[in-house]
This record gives C-alpha cells, sequence and structure tokens, in this order.
C-alpha cells in the first residue's frame, strides 16, 4: 500500500475515533466526491431540501462559498441560521465562519484519490442578518414568517479543522453487475473541526459512487457526531438533532449537483444546492464573445431575485478592444424584510437600463472576468405588514434610481455548441433620486432608501 492511501486511511480512523465527542462542521469544505473539480462553488443548503420543509428549525439555512487558488490552497466563507422555534426556549442564531486549508496529501490517478486537508480560521456567533434573510426568502416563496428573538451568544472564535478523503475506482466488471456501462467506486470521508471554545464536530461517510461522461450518482451513510455546545439553547437544540445516522443521496449534471441527507432518527434532515466552476476552462477569445447573455442572481441579505438580459454593443469600446461591452436589461423584485421589524416587508420592483463591460481578469486566469456596469431607471416601494400588522399596506412609491454594479465571474461549463454557463459573485447598489415617508399603522417609514447588497449567481450566455 502506498504512503499516501496509507496516511490517508489512517486520517480517517482516527476521525472515526475523534467523532464520538464532535459534531457539525459550518467552517469546512463541503461533501462532494473527491475526483469532481471545483475551483469556485457556490453551495446553498435547506432544510426545505431535505423533507420539503417538515420542520424548519435548528440549520435552516446555509450559504457557503468555497474557492481554490494556487493548487492546494482553499478559502471559504459560511453563513449558517439556526433558528429553535420551541414556545419554552425559542430563538435564534446566526453562525459567520470563514478558513483557509492546505491539501498535505493530494494523491491522485485515474482509478483513485486520496487526499488529506488541514486548515483553520474563525467562527462566529450572534446577529449577521439572518432573520432578514430568511424571512426575505421565505416572503418570496409565500412561506410563513418567523419571528424568533436573538439569543444573547455573541462571541468569535478560532477553528481548527481536517479533513480527509479516499476513493477508489472498482475494476472493470466488478461494479458492471449493478452498474451496467457506469463506472463504479467507493468514496471514504471523514472530518473534523475543533474551536477554541471547546466545540467539537466530525463526521464520517461512506458512499458507493457511480459515474457516466459528465453524470455522477452517489448513495451511502453519512454518521454526525457533537459536543461542547451548551452555550444557549439554539445551538444545543441544533446540535443535539445533527447529531444521527443518515442516508445520503447525491446526484451531479455537469455544473450543477444535488444532494439530500435524510436522518434516520431526528428531524434535522436537509439538502444541498451547489454550482460549481471546474476545469479552470480558459475565458473566450475576444472575437467569439457573446451576442448575448440571461442572468439570473440572488441579492443579499435583503432578499431579491435579480433577472437581466445583455446585449453585445460596441458604443465605447473598438473591435479590438480586450473590454466586452453590453446593453443591459435588468430588472429586481422581491419583499425583504424593514431592518430589524419583522412585522414590515418592502414590496420592491426596479427596471433599470445601462451598460456593462467584462475584461478577462488576467493572462494567468483566463477562465475569470471582473466587470462593472452602471444603469437607470425606476423603482416601486410599498410596505406591507405581517404578524401584528397583517393585511395593512401602505401607499406605493415611485422614484427615478441610479443603479451600479462589480465584480467576477467564472466559467463553469459549456451547454451544447453555442450556449455557455458561469458563476457570478459581485456587490450591487442602487440610489433614488430622493426619499420618502409612508405611513403603516398609523407610523411613519422612511422608504427609496440607497441600499447596498451582496449578489450570487448565474449567466447563461449565447454565441
Amino acid at each position: 500500500m502506498r504512503h499516501g492511501t496509507r496516511t490517508t486511511i489512517l486520517g480517517l480512523g482516527l476521525l472515526t475515533f475523534a467523532s464520538a465527542s464532535g459534531g457539525e462542521i459550518a467552517g469546512t469544505p463541503t461533501q462532494a466526491p473527491p475526483f469532481i473539480e471545483r475551483d469556485v462553488e457556490l453551495n446553498f443548503s435547506n432544510d426545505f431540501l431535505g423533507r420539503g420543509g417538515s420542520v424548519d428549525d435548528f440549520r435552516t439555512q446555509q450559504i457557503i462559498l468555497t474557492a481554490r487558488f494556487a493548487e492546494n490552497w482553499i478559502a471559504l466563507l459560511d453563513h449558517s441560521i439556526l433558528t429553535l422555534s420551541d414556545p419554552i426556549e425559542e430563538g435564534r442564531l446566526d453562525q459567520l465562519s470563514g478558513s483557509i486549508g492546505y491539501r498535505l496529501i493530494n494523491d491522485s490517478g485515474p482509478d483513485k484519490v486520496n487526499s488529506l486537508t488541514v486548515g483553520g480560521g474563525f467562527r462566529s456567533s450572534g446577529d449577521f442578518a439572518g432573520e432578514r434573510m430568511q424571512n426575505g426568502f421565505h416572503r418570496l416563496i409565500g412561506s410563513d414568517v418567523e419571528s424568533l428573538p436573538y439569543v444573547a451568544t455573541n462571541r468569535t472564535d478560532a477553528t481548527l479543522w481536517l479533513d480527509a478523503e479516499h476513493y477508489r475506482l472498482l475494476r472493470p466488471g466488478v461494479g458492471e453487475r449493478f452498474f451496467g456501462s457506469w463506472s463504479s467506486g467507493y468514496w471514504l470521508r471523514g472530518n473534523t473541526l475543533l474551536t477554541s471554545d471547546g466545540q467539537w464536530d466530525a463526521g464520517f461517510g461512506a458512499y458507493a459512487v457511480a459515474s457516466r461522461n459528465s453524470i455522477d450518482i452517489w448513495l451511502g451513510l453519512r454518521q454526525d457526531w457533537r459536543s461542547g455546545y451548551e452555550r444557549d439553547a439554539v445551538q444545543s437544540a441544533t446540535a443535539n438533532a445533527e447529531q444521527d445516522l443518515a442516508v445520503v443521496l447525491g446526484v451531479r449534471f455537469g455544473a450543477i449537483m444535488l444532494e439530500t441527507v435524510q436522518q434516520t432518527g431526528n428531524k434535522a434532515s436537509y439538502g444541498q444546492l451547489k454550482f460549481i466552476a471546474s476545469g479552470r476552462k480558459a475565458f473566450p477569445a475576444n472575437s467569439t464573445w457573446p451576442r448575448m447573455s440571461f442572468e439570473f442572481g440572488i441579492v443579499l441579505p435583503d432578499i431579491q431575485v435579480q433577472l437581466a438580459g445583455k446585449f453585445r454593443s460596441k458604443l465605447f469600446t473598438s473591435g479590438d478592444s480586450g473590454w466586452r461591452e453590453s446593453v443591459v436589461l435588468e430588472t429586481k423584485l422581491g419583499e425583504p424584510q424593514y431592518g430589524s421589524n419583522n412585522a414590515v416587508f418592502v414590496r420592491s420592483r426596479q427596471l433599470t437600463v445601462g451598460l456593462e463591460w467584462e475584461r478577462q481578469l488576467s493572462n494567468s486566469a483566463p477562465w475569470i472576468s471582473a466587470y462593472g456596469a452602471l444603469g437607470g431607471g425606476w423603482r416601486s416601494e410599498q410596505l406591507i405588514g405581517d404578524n401584528a400588522l397583517a393585511g395593512q399596506k401602505s401607499d406605493t412609491t415611485h422614484r427615478g434610481v441610479v443603479n451600479g454594479a462589480t465584480g467576477l465571474r467564472f466559467n463553469a461549463a459549456k451547454l451544447g455548441r453555442d450556449w455557455q454557463y458561469r458563476l457570478q459573485l459581485g456587490i450591487v447598489a442602487w440610489a433614488p433620486l430622493n426619499d420618502a415617508t409612508v405611513l403603516l399603522n398609523n407610523e411613519a417609514f422612511r422608504v427609496q432608501k440607497p441600499a447596498l447588497g451582496m449578489t450570487l449567481g448565474m449567466t447563461f450566455e449565447y454565441r
């Protein structure tokens, strides 16, 4: 047995024993078969993707952004929303985690992957706009608003984590009885994390994997352990709910992955929807830049949907310019929460027209581009009451608005001969030309205020 394989399996064994007092992995890499390349990944996790929303508690929403750089280095940012609706000890808490990891072992071949990654960072607990994000998303899909107070926990701790994986492709003929022409293998994964507050998280999973072209399917069992979460009722209940044996089913179609984790004893089942940019595909040459593109994104933390159509233009650029220029027609819509007031929501509609400029980031990273956009148009806002103010509405205000955006795009996958798919991460800002004051339940509220948000999304481009 080669050194890399021995070390990885030893690491998995140590993690299994350590898991007897371990827990959840907020702040560590997300789960996927290790042979799948993931240079950039957006991960959306929600209990709604578990058992269809049978319980809206514990780690109810989670967003993770992961990026690989310098071959063996990764960086990630994790935002989790924890809730507990127990009438005796109800409450909510957000977790914000960030870390850097380095792959100590990267022993890969056509029929195997052995990896061992170590990392460290921070995990903060407190109020990180989770209520606004959760309730804004609920208003978007017509679900109930969650009115829960934040618990008193407010602290930041250092984290140290370890992640070990072993994948082996079965010999030809071994898996054909079950998978036919699909290639088949097995995958083992163990990970663990320790915080300076004494919280210990760990998990271990064993899966069968079948692959064919750009499709992968995995099925197996995963066991999680938790300890050290007695600081408040929300964390304690979440840890107890996540500590269980679960059946895991996952599938990848090109740049999209969907995984569901169904617990056998508890109610914290969840699902994950992942969008990946892999393979570091080169950015297209100027002459082949798309004629048009369509964009879908989510604005955070005041949840709004952003849709845009873009059409190639040359108003301020020449034919040999390294910049791609587009005319942009964009709309934003949603009902975000009015600050910390979970009884008032802002029904928002915005339509703008503008220009966008985009350029390859560098010759060393041709699969990444930077963009900037500026436009103007119209925005309407109306206050809508919920909870104690259910059924009440304010007048609708209309204002001219200036809109700007900047960020990065990452080549993800080709969709046939003429279409391409990319991930997008950016910042968006809008400023109505003047504000307004409206009345709701005889109370005055200021609306049409300048705002800044983060956008996570994707673009589909036609050549």
